[in-house]
């Protein structure tokens, strides 16, 4: 099939990947001059949303590859310019540059009456053209149209500038700035700026659900990430019923069968693996002096220069209270930021936190709902995106809003033929795997060996209104995702990359590994279309888990036999100084 790719990010070049896999015919159109998308610094970006200078990954490198391209050293954080790097050998690696236009920007796509897409297309300095297409996947991402039209700042006579024009705090040195709006970038570029402003303040709506980037002083957060516990916060023991087929839910029956045998065997696991640490040693996979940001870890950190003591954890975890409205939040319903290092700021008030949103602007004069005012040079909006599909000319996406689309990629009225691949954001994950699963959704219609279900419009809705439920403090970001190993799962299992549990009764080893140690997303290559069975299972099997708690994996399998009706789930989710 004759596919057209809009973008080469991380998503546009997953795209390519695997419609290639399947032998498609792919033309990807990209503006820029090289792949990476936000991540390429090249030629005048400043108006564009860009990496900023300092711009640090906010979970490891291993959660943000691909399958078929595992970073290999370990869950260690990156600044843009790795990750860059990684996308360029991602694209050598599979010969994707040869497929892509550059400097080629999309003006616009027309479903023509026969089925086919019409693909405006304007390179440099030239003359719009026209290509037709057998089907489309727009992979440009969210971030493209800034949410600059905030009314309660009108007026405002000093300078106003977006966070998608932010390279570094040079041009904040001296100045008192408001910022409005709070996420993980807007939290690096709130650490920066109030370093060297005269001062800072943040005015906020809501708090996010914060999350260090580093745990016990050294290593990712993302190392808990685990099956174990998604499936117990956000399904198990939830009144909210999940409406996704994957991990042992096609009935009750065979859930608690799910449950037992992998309890069982997690139990069995723990005392041989102790075991095994005292007779062979841990093996250490990072340098003993640094930590997985490459700081050095004397003193012990939680995040990028942020102290692992005891009055930062406080004030997180108060934080974080306030984010469910002192209510508890044993299964959040926010989305999170993955970046602390603005709380220190916070501690020796070199930022000001304002919660109680903006009255009126006069002048350069804020006045504020809490009968305070202060007077500013400089306006940062960390206030992110409108939903923008403007692209498509004649076909709507309803409300703009992607969970209106089947795995917020796919429109139920086109047949699998136009996909929007990279519009969804795990509260904790990477996006660029979840752009995988859906291309490989998209590579399989397009080569029609798979069809979207025929009740496509009724999964629809059950999906978004469980998403909705679960993301109720967060109604704006219809993007978000609550678990995004769930979602994943149930594109694996639709696909046929969902490794089958009675296959998994025979192999205990692996069957552990997949359910209470780290997410590792090599677990869908061991099945199903384009496997590699061996190295995937190698890359699950031999990856260092120096963090693997014994006891959260006991709390996950006492929780698991706990009848739901005395689930705690009003316990307030914390994270405790351990050095």
């Amino acid at each position: 099939m004759k596919v057209c790719v809009i973008g080469a990010g991380p998503s546009g070049l997953t795209t390519i990947k695997q419609l290639l896999d399947e032998s498609h015919d792919v033309t990807c159109f990209d503006a820029n001059e090289s792949v990476g998308g936000i991540w390429y610094r090249g030629g005048d970006d400043g108006q564009q949303m860009k990496a900023y200078d300092n711009m640090m990954l906010t979970v490891s490198m291993k959660m943000m590859s691909f399958s078929d391209f595992i970073f290999k050293d370990g869950r260690k954080f990156t600044d843009h310019k790795g990750y860059l790097r990684y996308l360029e050998e991602y694209s050598d690696e599979f010969g994707l540059t040869r497929h892509i236009k550059f400097n080629s920007l999309v003006k616009e796509v027309i479903r023509e009456s026969d089925g086919s897409w019409i693909v405006k297309v304007k390179v440099g300095d030239k003359r719009v053209s026209s290509h037709r297409f057998e089907a489309v996947a727009i992979c440009s991402g969210p971030f493209k149209t800034a949410n600059t039209e905030i009314s309660e700042i009108d007026g405002f006579t000093g300078e106003v500038v977006h966070s998608k024009s932010y390279r570094n705090s040079k041009d904040f040195e001296g100045k008192k700035v408001l910022a409005i709006g709070l996420a993980e970038s807007g939290a690096d570029m709130l650490r920066e700026v109030s370093n060297v402003a005269q001062k800072c303040v943040v005015s906020i709506r809501s708090h996010t659900f914060l999350i260090p980037r580093l745990i016990y002083g050294k290593y990712s957060t993302d190392t808990l990430t685990t099956r174990s516990h998604h499936y117990e916060m956000w399904n198990r023991a939830s009144k909210i019923k999940f409406q996704m087929k994957s991990y042992s839910q096609d009935s009750w029956a065979l859930r608690n069968i799910f449950l037992g045998v992998v309890n069982a065997y997690g139990l069995a696991s723990i005392p041989a693996n102790f075991l095994s640490r005292k007779i062979m040693g841990d093996k250490k996979n990072n340098d003993p002096g640094k930590n997985n940001m490459g700081q050095d870890g004397d003193p012990s950190k939680i995040d990028y220069d942020t102290k692992n003591e005891k009055e930062v954890v406080d004030f997180i975890n108060k934080w974080n209270k306030k984010s469910h409205h002192e209510k508890g939040n044993w299964s959040q319903k926010i989305i999170f930021s993955k970046n602390v290092s603005f709380v220190p700021n916070i501690l020796n008030n070199k930022l000001v936190v304002k919660d109680c949103g903006i009255g009126r602007v006069d002048g350069g004069t804020v006045y504020f709902n809490d009968s305070t005012s202060e007077k500013f040079d400089k306006i940062l909006l960390c206030t992110g995106f409108k939903k923008d599909f403007s692209l498509l000319s004649n076909v709507e996406i309803k409300d703009n809003n992607v969970r209106n689309l089947y795995k917020h990629a796919f429109h139920p009225d086109h047949n699998g033929r136009l996909a929007m691949i990279g519009f969804v954001r795990p509260i904790s994950g990477g996006i660029p795997i979840c752009s995988e699963m859906q291309a490989r959704y998209f590579a399989l219609l397009c080569s029609n060996k798979i069809n979207l279900p025929e009740d496509v419009g009724d999964r629809i809705e059950k999906e978004k209104d469980w998403e909705e439920q679960w993301m109720c403090l967060s109604p704006n970001h219809t993007e978000s995702m609550p678990s995004q190993i769930m979602f994943l799962d149930s594109i694996a299992r639709e696909i046929g990359c969902h490794y089958p549990f009675h296959k998994l009764i025979t192999k205990p080893r692996l069957l552990v590994r997949l359910w209470f140690y780290s997410f590792n997303q090599s677990c869908y290559r061991m099945i199903g279309p384009h496997h590699h069975y061996d190295e995937a299972v190698e890359d699950i099997m031999t990856e260092e888990v120096p963090l693997h708690d014994y006891g959260f994996m006991l709390t996950m399998i006492a929780l698991s036999f706990m009848p739901s009706f005395v689930h705690p789930k009003n316990l307030d989710f914390q994270y405790g100084v351990k050095n």
